[in-house]
């Protein structure tokens, strides 16, 4: 069964009323998993009223919940908010909906909060906790959710071309702090297409680039510029404005120094 049919089996279940309602999803790609749950979200509600499409894609839509590790672990106090809010009756969509990040990293008291509504949600809900081995979850998370493997070809081959400019824009948003510069790569790769793969090297580059870092600092923001890449990529992908999505991406990575 391919990925793209997982998520997909998940959404005819789920308008059959018959779908598990936590998953636990083991990746080799957590960034890109993600997106994809996401889009999941955005198929599931492609009929509702309000512009639920683009509230999912900017991480604004009231009743979706992305929770992440702080450093090194995902901390009880995001858990016990995350409880709280989904323990409210939804606005707008149907359920409420939530994504753990990086699931390996609950400590124990976390995984035990999170148990309760796992078992007992008082509200419609959908979640998913995303890892990169189900087996470092705690197995109390684990026996309790229906567990799916996303696999992505993250060995994609770039011609150096690409890369080069794809490291010369890192250097930009790294060093500048005007948009000016977003132009030049917008002229230079004018279709969706040739623009998503000069994203996705963009990815590349910045993944070389963190794996060559020993700063826990630095690590920490150059994966929330990754993250945001990730959501670019998403983007991208949905016919948005690039001029503008690209001069947002620099902006918030500026906020980031």
């Amino acid at each position: 069964m391919n990925d793209d049919f997982k998520l997909k089996n998940i959404f005819d279940k789920y308008r059959e009323n018959k779908n598990s309602h936590v998953y636990l999803v083991e990746t080799n790609c957590i960034e890109q998993a993600v997106q994809d749950i996401k889009n999941l979200f955005i198929m599931i509600n492609k009929f509702v009223e309000n512009d639920v499409e683009q509230l999912i894609l900017n991480n604004t839509l009231p009743t979706m919940y992305i929770i992440e590790p702080k450093l090194q672990e995902i901390v009880t106090e995001d858990i016990e908010n995350l409880i709280a809010k989904l323990q409210q009756i939804p606005v707008i969509t149907k359920e409420n909906y939530f994504i753990i990040s990086e699931a390996e990293r609950l400590n124990k008291k976390s995984g035990n909060q999170m148990l309760k509504i796992i078992e007992e949600p008082e509200t419609d809900m959908i979640g998913f906790f995303v890892c990169n081995s189900a087996e470092n979850v705690m197995p109390t998370i684990s026996s309790r959710t229906q567990l799916i493997t996303l696999t992505y070809d993250i060995e994609k081959t770039f011609d150096d071309k690409l890369l080069e400019n794809a490291k010369d824009y890192l250097n930009s948003v790294h060093s500048c702090d005007s948009i000016i510069f977003n132009k030049k790569y917008v002229d230079l790769y004018k279709d969706i297409k040739s623009f998503s793969n000069f994203i996705e090297a963009v990815i590349f580059q910045e993944k070389k680039y963190i794996n060559s870092q020993k700063n826990s600092d630095i690590i920490c923001k150059e994966n929330q510029i990754l993250k945001k890449l990730y959501e670019v990529l998403s983007k991208v992908n949905s016919n948005c404005n690039i001029n503008l999505l690209m001069d947002k991406f620099v902006l918030e990575v500026s906020r980031l120094k």
